[in-house]
């Protein structure tokens, strides 16, 4: 049985300016309709890899309120702006919507798992890297990402850990 090593937390507190410059400057496709949620894991999981080798990536990661907030936005448009949404919308606020453009701009990514929240952050992170041992230890990865982004009206926030044996 291989060691398992856990890094250091990265954090990342950006404007949505900043949030939306950086993850369209990495992302390999465009980014129509890509909101704060994605653009946080696409933010967050570009400066986990950044000078690391290419071996086969997991990327889990969840949001307290990012989906729901997307989600709201949607329905606010709708029922009280009275404006007809673009045909997808809805379906840009769903958060496994972030696998796509992260699985082609980083070639080492082979799976992305959006992992609902469950109230108590302790909780969470710990499900997270008890995940990620599991795909670990059964050598389906080298590393795994784990990720809480948290999109805001004013500051987005990322925190992000990586697990490797």
């Amino acid at each position: 049985m291989s060691v398992l090593h856990i890094g250091d937390f990265q954090e990342q507190c950006l404007d949505s300016a900043t949030l939306s410059a950086l993850a369209r400057r990495q992302s390999a496709v465009p980014l129509r309709r890509a909101g704060a949620l994605a653009e946080l894991v696409i933010a967050g999981v570009a400066a986990c890899l950044a000078g690391e080798p290419a071996r086969s990536t997991m990327v889990l990661w969840g949001s307290r309120t990012g989906a729901r907030a997307a989600g709201i936005r949607v329905v606010t448009d709708v029922v009280i702006a009275r404006e007809s949404p673009f045909p997808f919308d809805f379906l840009a606020t769903q958060p496994i919507l972030a696998a796509i453009p992260l699985q082609q701009s980083f070639p080492c990514i082979e799976s992305v798992l959006y992992q609902p929240w469950t109230g108590d952050a302790a909780m969470h992170w710990q499900r997270m890297r008890m995940l990620a041992a599991v795909f670990l230890q059964a050598g389906r990865h080298a590393r795994v990402l784990c990720g809480q982004v948290e999109p805001g009206e004013r500051e987005h926030l990322g925190r992000w850990q990586m697990l490797e044996t």
